[in-house]
């Protein structure tokens, strides 16, 4: 019986050295690049999304509180 080749890295992580291995050229890996930073954005702005209908937070709230500061002096008082 085969069992499956055990590695430190998960499935998506070997897939992307299986594409590695055949040789990319410069333009490629930055297209690549590119590629994989516009997916893990978009995980990134599905998670933001949940968290906000969870919390009940909508875009004026966020924009709202980036207008202002929390920010609170350094002084203490005697």
């Amino acid at each position: 019986m085969d069992s499956p080749l055990q590695t430190p890295f998960n499935k998506a992580q070997v897939e992307i050295l299986k594409l590695f291995s055949q040789g990319l050229s410069d333009q490629q890996t930055e297209e690549l690049r590119r590629v994989l930073i516009a997916f893990r954005f978009k995980l990134l702005d599905e998670h933001v999304k949940k968290v906000a209908a969870k919390n009940k937070i909508t875009l004026e709230d966020i924009n709202q509180a980036s207008q202002g500061h929390r920010r609170t002096s350094n002084k203490t008082k005697k």
